[in-house]
């Protein structure tokens, strides 16, 4: 049979460092009581037990008139006058301690006590058992207020974010011959509701379960699981309606002084999230403490794009989307920055049902930064750019962590020419000190012999004849706003147009807004004007467009002139002007 001795009993509770040294006190001697009564034979009334100390000493408190008193009816009380805690000024004068003993069974070797609880309005019902080989001690509480715990000494400063909210809890204690004893906390947190004060952290109507167990040889480490089954949640940048769902999680905690470490973080989501890592909090600073590490994710769509990013893509207007397929990624993520990762993307599918920008369909990729000697491919069966459909392609890739490049030129045929993309580059957020939420793209690309025909039909222009070509010869995307590097050149209409300091905001947020300067020389005026229905004029022209600003695509300023080039004059002062601004 277990020892049940007060030594072990008070190693026990010195064992789990949680909680105030007066609750353990509390149940220590509660234990006592239930010791005496198991320890004697049935009877039809409970032996009547009076105790009293002047000074009685556990670890940093000290209690000054204590008493303890068994009624015969089962009924008892703990009480103090006067509790000291060393390095607490707090006054904790009259601790009482009632409860009740409801039922004693003595059979053979097997013997079990229950009862009740209660410390400032807080009601536990108890229950004992002592067994060959086994003993349990299980405490439960239903439907206590967060305002009651709230109240309680040496919580968390977080606890001061809730509003809202009840806990069911179950406690127990097991000791069987032989092993370890253990002890294990089941919670039901019940409509829960916090805010804190910088409004990273939020949750409304929340509904969790927790389970936490430990074996008193290896406390302070414990094993966490639980599942959120449904409410609103936000933490940092993660926010989730579990309203269609629920969420199951499994870690281990580990307490180290104000400091809680969290292992083995797992998250999963009947397969729409996937989840490793780990995290650091200390429990009296919660906001400002959080350190996070990711070692692998594992998205599964359409649930994971509804559920956890299209809320942070609608900044981009990239909600509404269809989404389908599988994404799957092995590394280290911490601080913010990539130190690694392999990726696995598995015939992803994205179209943009909603605005009909773009579609992508069966993307696949395999990637291993760092490793060069790896085929890192990138492929897709079909991309539809607005009405410019691009096909299938598939290219090699050259990566590091968070980054990768491709390794040789892209030509896809598209609209009667060729578009060549010469060189790109992606950076993922985090992998530079400083960088946004965003990811930062850079680019060099050409454009060979696109029909204007096609190219005016695909943008629901008035149709041109003739064909384009030119340079882009550097675009980076960074911190959500588009710039290009140098000017694009274009060979249109027999003559050609520039176009320099070009910078587009917000290219695919709300009220995207776009600047630049265009320049315009020796145009075919015929070939230009026979496109439109108010005739046909012959020559050439010359121009420019300085200062344009667009806003949502609508120009709302800018400074053009457009005139015939001198030599194509025919008087010294003959020269067509035609000045707006």
């Amino acid at each position: 049979m277990p020892d049940l001795s007060t030594n072990s009993i008070a190693h026990a509770s010195r064992q789990l460092e949680i909680g105030h040294p007066l609750w353990r006190m509390a149940g220590i001697l509660t234990l006592l009581i239930c010791q005496v009564l198991l320890l004697r034979p049935s009877l039809a009334a409970y032996p009547e037990v009076e105790f009293r100390a002047e000074t009685l000493e556990y670890e940093q408190a000290n209690m000054y008139g204590v008493k303890l008193r068994l009624e015969s009816d089962g009924r008892f009380n703990i009480a103090s006058e006067r509790v000291e805690l060393e390095g607490d000024d707090r006054d904790f004068a009259e601790i009482a301690l009632s409860g009740a003993i409801e039922g004693v069974s003595v059979k053979d070797e097997e013997s079990s006590l229950q009862g009740r609880l209660e410390y400032d309005g807080v009601k536990v019902e108890f229950e004992v058992r002592n067994n060959p080989g086994e003993f349990s001690a299980t405490l439960r509480t239903d439907g206590l207020e967060i305002e009651k715990l709230k109240q309680m000494t040496d919580l968390p400063s977080a606890m001061s974010w809730v509003g809202r909210g009840h806990v069911n809890a179950v406690v127990r204690y097991r000791a069987d011959a032989g092993e370890s004893p253990e002890i294990s906390l089941v919670t039901n947190w019940n409509d829960l509701a916090f805010d804190s004060p910088d409004g990273r952290f939020a949750a409304d109507a929340l509904f969790v379960d927790v389970s936490v167990t430990a074996r008193t040889d290896d406390l302070p480490s414990l094993l966490m699981s639980g599942a959120i089954r449904r409410g609103e949640l936000l933490i940092e940048e993660f926010y989730r309606d579990f309203g269609d769902g629920e969420m199951e999680f499994s870690m281990q905690p580990v307490w180290r002084n104000e400091w809680l470490e969290m292992k083995s973080i797992r998250l999963t989501d009947n397969h729409s999230l996937g989840i490793e890592g780990s995290a650091k909090i200390n429990l009296q600073h919660v906001s400002d403490s959080l350190s996070l590490e990711i070692t692998r994710l594992d998205l599964g769509f359409p649930g994971a794009y509804s559920r956890y990013l299209e809320s942070a893509a609608a900044a981009w207007t990239l909600n509404g989307l269809e989404v389908t397929g599988h994404i799957s990624w092995n590394g280290n993520w911490a601080g913010g920055n990539f130190r690694s990762g392999d990726l696995d993307v598995k015939d992803l599918t994205i179209v943009d049902t909603q605005r009909g920008r773009f579609a992508i369909t069966g993307l696949n990729a395999r990637l291993r930064p760092g490793d060069h000697d790896f085929d890192s491919l990138l492929s897709w069966q079909g991309l539809l750019l607005g009405r410019i459909n691009l096909g299938a392609a598939r290219v090699s890739l050259d990566s590091e962590p968070g980054i990768f490049a491709i390794v040789e030129p892209l030509h896809l045929d598209m609209l009667g020419g060729r578009f060549s993309l010469n060189d790109l580059k992606v950076m993922l957020p985090g992998v530079s000190s400083g960088q946004a939420g965003e990811p930062d793209i850079r680019l060099q690309a050409s454009l060979e012999k696109l029909e204007m025909e096609q190219v005016t039909a695909a943008l629901g222009w008035p149709t041109f004849q003739g064909e384009i070509s030119g340079e882009i010869p550097g675009v980076r995307l960074e911190e959500g706003v588009l710039e290009m590097e140098g000017e694009i050149r274009v060979g249109v209409f027999d003559g050609s147009v520039s176009i320099g300091d070009l910078r587009i905001e917000r290219p695919f947020g709300v009220l995207p807004s776009l600047a630049g300067t265009l320049e315009a020389t020796n145009l075919d005026l015929e070939m230009l004007t026979s496109t439109f229905s108010f005739g046909q004029i012959s020559g050439r022209l010359d121009g420019f467009v300085h200062d344009l600003r667009m806003l949502d695509w609508q120009p709302v300023a800018f400074d053009a002139w457009f005139g015939t080039p001198v030599s194509q004059s025919r008087y010294a002062n003959g020269r067509t002007i035609v000045v707006i601004r």
